[in-house]
């Protein structure tokens, strides 16, 4: 069983970005969403991409990530880019089956147009008055997908 971190939305959050990696020293993949407002190196071994508050960093606006037999497209997800009807298009274009997104400060855990979409919310403050999170994400040998919402 493969086990991800994957988080978003820490704007300059220090402290959560440790506390994930404490608390979870045995995941196979640390995954984040942007607007990490961190530098790269800062926010190792997190894979990371562009969000709209990332300033000057220097990260990709999207990942292509193949990850126990399935594709998935790591975005972020601002601006006039944001829905899931965009999202499933472009993650057809690249042949993922799972799109992990964040921008939104809400956890998500759904499927649309046959892609599955997964938001771990935000590590600093959720639009939807929930406490800050990130997800767990693990998928199995057979290849199910399962989501678990951690709180911090």
């Amino acid at each position: 069983m493969l086990k991800i971190c994957f988080c978003s939305d820490n704007h300059g959050d220090r402290s959560s970005i440790m506390k994930i990696l404490s608390d979870n020293p045995d995941c196979d993949y640390y995954l984040h969403a942007g607007d990490s407002l961190m530098e790269p190196k800062e926010l190792s071994p997190f894979i990371s991409v562009l969000g709209n508050n990332d300033w000057g960093y220097d990260y990709p606006r999207q990942r292509i990530l193949s990850i126990g037999g399935h594709t998935i497209l790591l975005i972020h997800g601002d601006g006039n880019s944001y829905s899931l009807n965009s999202f499933a298009i472009k993650a057809k274009n690249v042949h993922a089956d799972t799109v992990f997104f964040g921008h939104t400060h809400s956890f998500t855990d759904l499927f649309h147009n046959g892609i599955r979409f997964i938001n771990p919310g935000s590590t600093r403050h959720n639009r939807d008055g929930s406490v800050p999170c990130y997800a767990r994400v693990y998928i199995s040998e057979d290849g199910e997908i399962r989501v678990e919402r951690v709180d911090l």
